[in-house]
């Protein structure tokens, strides 16, 4: 009997020791965690000096000016050259369907489609402006009346399929999007 109960009194002691351990380490764990997120939140800015930080006071009005105006810049770079040496792998079929994409976006840049002619819309040919300016017309009983609504969802979906999607976009959707394109331009 007496086997029994010390046998009883180490399980108990085994079960303490673990119970004790395991809230040790949940405390442990508690106190580094309170810990990093104080010096976190003591070093908001992060590790980097702002800039401008012991410039005299004119000097740093400048920098955040010039700064602040770098939000405002906006330029969507010509893609293909006329002359691009890419553009003669266009005869190989099946082959090269981003250099099709390319030409599509390139082509708005060269049609007579005054989107940025009434100020609303930059002239870097944005392609967010863009389709805003496409939806737009197709929204507006405005100068466009002769239009049709199926002529500009064609270009928004070749457009959008062009600069975004991940199917084929090759000679044939190429040339259906140029034909939408330049006759929106002609309206």
């Amino acid at each position: 009997m007496a086997g029994a109960g010390s046998n009883w009194l180490s399980g108990v002691n085994v079960v303490l020791v673990m119970a004790y351990g395991s809230l040790v380490f949940v405390l442990l764990f508690i106190f580094v965690k309170r810990q990093i997120m104080r010096f976190a939140m003591k070093s908001r800015r992060g590790p980097h000096v702002p800039v401008g930080q012991h410039a005299p006071k004119d000097l740093k009005e400048e920098i955040d000016i010039r700064l602040s105006r770098v939000q405002d810049i906006r330029y969507e770079p010509r893609l293909l050259a006329e002359d691009d040496s890419r553009l003669l792998q266009l005869e190989a079929p099946g082959c090269c369907n981003y250099l099709y994409r390319m030409k599509a976006l390139d082509a708005i840049r060269t049609s007579e489609i005054p989107f940025h002619a009434d100020g609303r819309y930059p002239k870097s040919l944005i392609g967010k402006n863009f389709c805003a300016y496409l939806l737009e017309l197709r929204n507006s009983s405005g100068s466009f009346k002769g239009v049709r609504k199926a002529l500009i969802d064609a270009l928004l979906d070749g457009y959008e399929s062009a600069r975004y999607g991940t199917g084929v976009f090759g000679k044939p959707e190429y040339l259906k999007y140029q034909e939408a394109l330049n006759e929106l331009a002609n309206a």
